[in-house]
């Protein structure tokens, strides 16, 4: 999801016009606008999918908390030392954007206070693409410049049409005895809040510094790292959303199977039953017949 920031906004705080290709932030989106088009179609209607569903819903909740969590231990790591790249890192990183608390508190709340059911992936491409994150961007810390991109704009363009979305479903909370509607929402809803006046004076800020800080101070080799790097992203979210559905749909078919099987032995029993009786009938009345 891409949206566009008021014109007030730009240029209140100079950010570079859509065209302006010399900006990083314009060239990640010209050159993943295919990729991003097609997994914003795929997880938008996995979404809508989602909320219909508590245990989809959370399922999905867990795997951006692990993604969030990891590139947040990255960026900390990142900034903790004293290379060209931390600071550039340090003047753009905004720690209200920082999702892992937030998602945290909402999985508490659909886990019903239960950490140990979503602390640590579980399913092979969650646990892969974490451990990828942390790596990869320790090998090359200017790599988080792609997370910093794709993942923090992502909440801005999303957070606003998605929490309505969540906020309409009757489904998806559950009734706790003595919470109200209003306290589940206030509960299960932090993904989408960023705890600010005004996000899209944020979301410029952001922008604004993202700009600042990759214009001039990377070559054009990293740059082209930093921009294949944010295509991996998109990818990954992709691949990990379709891991969610075949996990449940593997789950779905062997309940399905083992119904089937519980049946067919219940049936052949019966079957057996009815033999051993019709087999024992004819015993008896051969028997009297003598």
């Amino acid at each position: 999801m891409r949206s566009a920031l008021s014109t007030q906004y730009r240029k209140e705080f100079n950010i570079p016009a859509k065209d302006d290709l010399g900006a990083l932030g314009n060239r990640i989106n010209a050159e993943t606008k295919q990729v991003h088009d097609q997994i914003d179609t795929f997880v938008t209607m996995k979404f809508a999918i989602a909320l219909r569903n508590q245990r989809v819903y959370r399922q999905g909740l867990q795997a951006f908390y692990h993604i969030f969590r990891h590139i947040e231990i990255a960026l900390e790591r990142e900034m903790e030392k004293d290379h060209k790249y931390s600071q550039i890192i340090k003047d753009i990183y905004k720690p209200v954007l920082c999702r892992t608390e937030p998602l945290r508190k909402d999985l508490m709340y659909f886990y019903e206070g239960q950490p140990q059911k979503f602390e640590n992936p579980i399913l092979p491409l969650q646990i892969e693409y974490a451990q990828y994150i942390l790596e990869s961007t320790k090998e090359k810390p200017y790599l988080l410049l792609a997370y910093m991109h794709v993942m923090y704009l992502a909440l801005f363009a999303g957070v606003k049409i998605l929490n309505s979305q969540v906020m309409k479903s009757l489904r998806l909370f559950p009734k706790v005895k003595g919470k109200s509607r209003d306290d589940a929402l206030k509960e299960g809803t932090n993904f989408f809040t960023i705890d600010v006046p005004d996000t899209e004076e944020l979301r410029a800020v952001y922008k604004r510094d993202y700009e600042l800080q990759t214009r001039n101070n990377l070559s054009e080799d990293i740059k082209r790292e930093i921009i294949e790097e944010s295509k991996y992203i998109f990818e990954m979210t992709g691949r990990i959303v379709k891991e969610i559905e075949a996990h449940n749909m593997a789950k779905l078919q062997s309940s399905v199977t083992y119904q089937m099987r519980n049946s067919a032995h219940y049936v052949i029993t019966a079957i057996l039953m009815l033999s051993v009786c019709y087999f024992a009938k004819n015993m008896i009345a051969h028997i009297l017949l003598k």
